[in-house]
């Protein structure tokens, strides 16, 4: 039987913002104006965690940090620098992020978010909770849908370098000369790779996307409509080892940080009725 289904990809839903993204700025930004207000998604405890950091006489406000994220990744900007750059240059931009006198600088966008990494993931819980009530208006049953996935984020740190894993490939070959004719080299390099990356330890190597690397392992859940509805960090052991093939270790760590992340994503949604099949 053929099998009607696709699947679903991060892929897709990008082309579908870009074509968004192609309209004018000034049509864009009315949109947002029109439509979307972020104060209402700001929970009271950010504000007070953002007063009593920087007091009343701050220089920026809550809301226009949390736009310039915001308007950085759907333009899919590479560097908090560059988007500073496109702040200057557009007029209508800056004005609708609240930055009539001045922009803040590279270094205040970096500690803003050490500051606040985890107020502004409440900020994010409260806009999955607008949009799945969104959803459901828009299809009952693609928004009952729950999808779950290990996927990861690729780090810039030195050991995801090629050359890196082709130096301990090469030290394997010309030990295998010493070996049985069955020994599997790859497999010897493969083992002989750090499993930390050395800049931070939470990088891992694991087995991703048809290759190794060094990612940030995470746990995506999206409804039936392709929005993401929770992104979990959630730390399994999944280190390579000779006894193991590539694939076992990550049917390993899928199978174990399946129902710990999604316990984290039903503690705190509790208005959904999710259809898990």
């Amino acid at each position: 039987m053929q099998n009607t289904c696709k699947q679903l990809s991060f892929v897709d839903i990008n082309h579908n913002l870009n074509s968004f993204f192609e309209e004018p700025d000034a049509e864009i930004i009315s949109k947002f104006n029109d439509h979307f207000n972020i104060s209402k998604f700001i929970p009271l405890s950010f504000y007070s965690s953002y007063n009593s950091r920087y007091g009343r006489k701050r220089t920026y406000s809550l809301s226009s940090y949390l736009y310039c994220f915001i308007f950085k990744s759907l333009l899919s900007i590479s560097s908090m620098k560059l988007f500073i750059r496109i702040l200057y240059l557009s007029k209508e931009l800056r004005e609708f992020c609240g930055f009539d006198a001045s922009v803040p600088d590279e270094a205040q966008f970096s500690r803003f978010k050490i500051n606040f990494h985890s107020q502004i993931n409440f900020v994010f819980h409260n806009l999955v909770e607008y949009t799945e009530i969104l959803s459901d208006e828009l299809n009952p049953f693609l928004a009952s849908i729950l999808i779950s996935d290990t996927t990861g984020i690729e780090a810039y740190v030195a050991e995801n370098n090629p050359k890196f894993y082709e130096s301990e490939l090469r030290k394997a070959k010309t030990f295998a000369k010493q070996c049985d004719d069955d020994f599997d080299y790859h497999k010897f390099a493969q083992s002989k790779m750090p499993k930390l990356a050395s800049s931070n330890n939470e990088i891992k190597l694991t087995y991703l996307n048809g290759h190794f690397g060094y990612y940030l392992k995470t746990f995506v859940s999206t409804n039936g409509l392709g929005l993401i509805r929770d992104i979990n960090f959630y730390n399994v052991d999944n280190s390579i080892s000779l006894d193991r093939t590539p694939k076992e270790v990550k049917d390993i760590y899928d199978s174990k940080s399946l129902i710990p992340s999604l316990e984290t994503y039903f503690n705190y949604i509790l208005i959904f009725t999710i259809n898990i099949s």
